[in-house]
């Protein structure tokens, strides 16, 4: 790497981190979103430099060992930080001593008089408390297990952190299999979002993208039962990885025979049997925190707001369930490359879902690392405006989604979307 990039990036890492000291000395963020904007947006602005100076025309290929190291420690600060914008970890906690208790997570709702005797001071901290669990079981084994240590958020917060980091790891041994620079990891390592969502606010979906670039990375590397492993294990910590079965299932005619393939894949249902079993005795309790989230909820939608306006809310989901359904079955069979059509996937996903919260994003951001998109990149910073909400929630109580929030994530997005489409398309035919 040239010394005089080496700089910039050094440079730019340590205004990185002075956000993050700035944000931790907050302290409650859930009551300081103004003081929280001025220190991600100038984050942002940070990481996209440094995302230049890495993608730009002529730069070459270089070791991470920089962008690595300041990722790491741009987490480990922010570690510090309490979780305020976000409550789920307090759940987790609950769930992993509800089971140290010897109780099934899914029978219960925390307000259940049944869990009463376990209520401690970060009761008060759970969200939805009338509502069961809606984790899958690996994350209920996760929770478990952290809990078994420490049932604490620190020590939630700091196992997602590791797992963030690993994930670093992982892309940038990614790239490298794949041929490309490693120093494209700083499109997912420093981008602040998944600072501020893992490591500020410990959100289980950092296990659930981890693993799923696991499977990623053994079905570039051939190793079926590895890959197939690895997205059972996403499909646990997050329903989500489950659209992206057709690419695993997907292979060329001449290995349609090949019975080590079809085994391994047999391996997804066996895994998710297996890991729903210990919970059965829940029976139709296991889907009571799924469908109240499926059915009611939604909040900062892109696609389903427009089309609230002119549908009733459940056909509103229908129709976006449906499109999300053609969409990626469709890309999943235009793209042989399963990183491309992993994204596109999941991609629609979020623009087509009811509820977008910040954190939804990260299961998209490492894709930035193989196919950077200015338009995605500029919503990973612009969706921070989404905790606009909490200004009105934190001082009078009330949830209250503003029209000019929407717009100013998603108006900018689908231009430069549609511009960075057209321009391709129109270069394509240049070189033609």
């Amino acid at each position: 790497m040239p010394s005089k990039v080496q700089f910039r990036l050094l440079l730019l890492a340590c205004f990185i981190e002075a956000c993050c000291c700035y944000l931790v000395s907050l302290g409650d963020l859930q009551r300081q979103i103004p003081q929280m904007w001025a220190s991600a947006f100038p984050a942002f602005l940070c990481y996209v430099f440094a995302a230049y100076l890495v993608l730009r025309r002529g730069a070459l290929p270089g070791r991470p060992h920089l962008i690595l190291g300041a990722a790491l420690v741009f987490r480990l600060t922010l570690w510090w930080s309490p979780a305020t914008l976000s409550d789920d970890i307090f759940r987790y906690v609950w769930d992993g001593r509800v089971q140290l208790a010897g109780i099934n997570p899914y029978l219960y709702a925390p307000s259940a008089p049944e869990v009463a005797h376990l209520r401690d001071a970060l009761y008060q901290s759970i969200n939805h408390a009338t509502i069961p669990t809606i984790y899958p079981p690996l994350a209920q084994l996760f929770f478990r297990a952290i809990c078994a240590l420490s049932a604490t958020p620190a020590a939630f917060k700091l196992a997602l952190l590791l797992c963030d980091w690993g994930l670093c790891l992982l892309l940038a041994h990614s790239l490298v299999r794949r041929g490309q620079d490693p120093r494209r990891v700083v499109l997912y390592a420093w981008n602040p979002l998944p600072l501020v969502e893992i490591a500020g606010s410990g959100h289980i979906d950092a296990l659930g993208v981890l693993l799923l670039f696991a499977a990623l990375y053994a079905l570039h590397s051939q190793r079926w039962a590895a890959a197939v492993c690895a997205l059972a294990g996403a499909f646990l910590v997050k329903l989500v990885p489950l659209a992206l079965l057709p690419t695993f299932w997907r292979r060329p005619r001449a290995d349609w025979f090949n019975f080590r393939k079809w085994s391994a894949l047999l391996l997804f249902p066996t895994l998710g049997l297996l890991a729903f079993w210990p919970f059965a005795a829940a029976g139709e309790k296991l889907a009571t925190g799924l469908l109240t989230y499926v059915q009611h909820w939604h909040f900062n939608a892109a696609a389903y707001s427009l089309f609230r306006f002119a549908l009733e809310p459940l056909h509103a989901r229908w129709l976006c369930t449906a499109l999300f359904a053609l969409i990626a079955l469709g890309v999943q069979i235009r793209y042989r490359d399963p990183y491309r059509a992993a994204f596109a996937t999941l991609g629609a996903y979020i623009l087509l879902s009811p509820t977008v919260h910040p954190w939804y994003l990260l299961w998209v951001l490492p894709f930035l690392a193989f196919f950077p998109s200015p338009a995605w990149i500029l919503l990973s910073g612009s969706i921070f405006l989404a905790y606009e909400v909490q200004i009105g929630y934190g001082s009078e109580g009330v949830w209250r989604e503003k029209p000019w929030v929407l717009w100013a994530q998603y108006a900018p997005f689908y231009l430069l979307l549609i511009i960075t489409a057209c321009y391709r398309r129109l270069m394509g035919h240049c070189d033609d």
